[in-house]
């Protein structure tokens, strides 16, 4: 028997279950030839007897020379028969970026996994990620590259912030260069180089990087975006070297390079504009300016002073009472969205749309905020309701046995909630065998 069970393990490496247990499965897209910065699909599904009593935990964890992310696209709900058996499942996967050519083994990562039992009696179970091991290699093409950027299309374009045919000496120009990357994240795509000429001053902002999604969630592309200042302070024709980005194409199988050309910049004299002086009329003698000008420029001079002073007192209260104004303002504001009046009203809403999932999430969460610490099932057996029992079963069989099913109504279920909303439940006390603190004598002397 023993030997069995070792020859299922070797034949089956990503697939591990007993009868009538909990089901987990692992596989790795692609499992071989891989490429280093290629992304590599972890999928993992949980498959349990009868239905989910909760969503079970995909927990994250780390790998040495790789970047692992969990995605967040829509979890996938499964209905399978094992062993003659109805399994209700959810599939989520992993996105694992190699950084270095090494042979990776994945760690034994563990899931919790809620389940119904024996209905309505629920069990917790702990699943182990089976052991799956991948290798990732560096194309002898790439090894003398400063950066590896493997993607099945990369585009890169520039933008200016104005004409390029009207520069004159002092003016200045913004630069924009987008660099777009098919299925790579964006904080993986390196950084171009916007250098200039002598005479030319350089001034870099910080790049802004986005990991863009379809409207469903899905991973599309990777986006870095670098924007430079170039200040041109003397005339004459400046040449700004060509951009040129290296990559390995997935496609292909070979590397390739996508380019911005060098761009010439043609800047002339600054133009100084001096006024004429009009001609001083004949036979008219000079008027002498009178020796206290100044007084016309007093109200400007005082309202100036004044709107001074107001802006400094502005910036001192903003300064010195802001910070307080706004963390209590972001307290008060936690403290409303994390209220058991907020989680109420949020449950109600999604009651009232017959949204099964986001109700049974609310309800979690208004119970957690409403008796913190106590559990769903213990707030069952301390109300000792039928009706709540029958509609919370119906809710947990409606969301994690029937994801298809589109008739649940939340109103019963508020119903039954709201009854029992005002509740306390009374802890007991302990009785305490610890002596008086302060006894009083039997006798007195």
């Amino acid at each position: 028997m023993k030997k069995l069970a070792l020859v299922l393990a070797v034949v089956s490496p990503g697939l591990v279950f007993g009868q009538g247990a909990p089901v987990i499965r692992a596989r790795l897209v692609p499992s071989d030839h891989v490429i280093v910065g290629q992304p590599v699909r972890l999928e993992v599904e949980v498959l349990v007897p009868n239905y989910f009593t909760g969503a079970p935990d995909f927990p994250s964890f780390e790998l040495d020379g790789a970047i692992v992310t969990l995605s967040e696209d829509r979890p996938a709900h499964l209905n399978e028969r094992i062993n003659g058996a109805a399994y209700a499942g959810i599939g989520r996967f992993y996105v694992i970026y190699p950084e270095q050519p090494t042979e990776f083994d994945l760690p034994s990562v563990q899931f919790g996994v809620p389940y119904a039992i024996n209905p309505p009696e629920t069990a917790r179970a702990t699943l182990q990620l089976p052991p799956l091991r991948f290798r990732a290699v560096l194309p002898p093409e790439a090894r003398g590259l400063d950066y590896f950027l493997p993607t099945s299309q990369l585009r890169i374009r520039q933008t200016w912030s104005g004409p390029l045919n009207q520069i004159r000496a002092g003016d200045s120009l913004t630069r924009t260069v987008t660099v777009t990357a098919q299925k790579m994240q964006a904080m993986l795509i390196p950084p171009v180089p916007l250098d200039a000429p002598e005479g030319v001053r350089v001034y870099p902002r910080e790049p802004h990087v986005d990991d863009q999604k379809s409207e469903i969630g899905e991973f599309l592309q990777g986006v870095r975006t670098e924007k430079v200042s170039y200040l041109f302070t003397k005339p004459g024709d400046y040449t700004l070297p060509a951009i040129e980005v290296t990559w390995w194409d997935l496609s292909s199988q070979k590397l390739t390079s996508s380019k911005i050309p060098a761009t010439t910049i043609h800047v002339s004299e600054s133009s100084a504009y001096v006024s004429e002086l009009p001609p001083q009329p004949e036979n008219t003698a000079p008027v002498q300016a009178p020796l206290n000008t100044w007084r016309q420029y007093l109200p400007f001079l005082i309202a100036s002073c004044i709107a001074l002073a107001v802006v400094a007192l502005l910036a001192w209260a903003v300064r010195r009472w802001g910070p307080h104004v706004g963390s209590s303002y972001r307290a008060l504001k936690e403290r409303r969205q994390n209220s058991e009046e907020h989680y109420w009203r949020s449950f109600k809403q999604s009651c009232n749309r017959n949204d099964a999932r986001q109700s049974y999430t609310v309800l979690l969460a208004w119970l957690r905020r409403a008796h913190p610490g106590m559990t769903l099932d213990a707030f069952q057996r301390l109300i000792g309701d039928r009706e709540l029992d029958k509609q919370i079963a119906y809710l947990s069989e409606t969301q994690f046995r029937s994801p298809t099913k589109a008739h649940w109504q939340g109103q019963p279920l508020y119903a039954a909630i709201a009854k029992h909303r005002r509740v306390t439940f009374a802890i007991p006390r302990m009785a305490s065998h610890l002596p008086p603190l302060n006894p009083e004598r039997s006798s007195r002397a």
